[in-house]
């Protein structure tokens, strides 16, 4: 039996239904474009794999700074062991000695272990004990805050001491101009 045309019509045209531009429809597409799925899978694992590399490297960058400001940190309080030695007692002075060479052990601790193997540490931390994982964090999370308060308070104050036209300072800017005669 014939096909029934829409009103208006006397014959078919091939492909005239179809939203694509193919000439031939096998009927399973409907009109949208065919989707390479093993194609897919090897661009995410590419793009994965590029960025797992570049994560790694910025991480790589993390452990050389930090290892660097702990030395920073381990020879400041090194260095205020005489004072404390002056103030409190050769005890405490002690006391400060063994935190920056603890400070100073971690950082070389951190300076000569993998990423990877930083990571794994961390991981059997928090699968050992919680608590002290989110207290670290915690501890963390408000050091880093300070010092971005810090910072952000600096900025602040850099920036109301100098003009954003002129450069000149806030009582330069703030002072009367002269008028004009009107």
């Amino acid at each position: 039996m014939a096909e029934a045309l829409p009103e208006g019509t006397d014959q078919i045209v091939p492909g005239a239904g179809s939203n694509n531009n193919r000439d031939t429809d096998d009927g399973t597409s409907r009109g949208k474009p065919r989707i390479d799925t093993a194609e897919l899978k090897d661009k995410a694992a590419e793009f994965r794999d590029q960025y797992a590399d570049k994560a790694r490297g910025y991480a790589e960058q993390g452990k050389e700074r930090a290892s660097a400001g702990l030395d920073s940190v381990a020879k400041m309080i090194g260095d205020g062991a005489g004072q404390v030695d002056g103030a409190l007692g050769e005890v405490y002075g002690d006391y400060v000695r063994r935190a920056a060479g603890a400070v100073s052990d971690f950082s070389d601790t951190l300076r000569d272990k993998d990423v990877d193997e930083l990571i794994d540490d961390a991981r059997d931390l928090v699968r050992r004990s919680p608590a002290i994982a989110i207290g670290a964090a915690a501890a963390a999370g408000f050091v880093i805050a300070r010092i971005i308060k810090a910072g952000s308070e600096t900025l602040d104050e850099a920036a109301k001491t100098v003009s954003p036209k002129s450069g000149a300072s806030d009582d330069a800017a703030k002072s009367p101009k002269p008028r004009s005669a009107d």
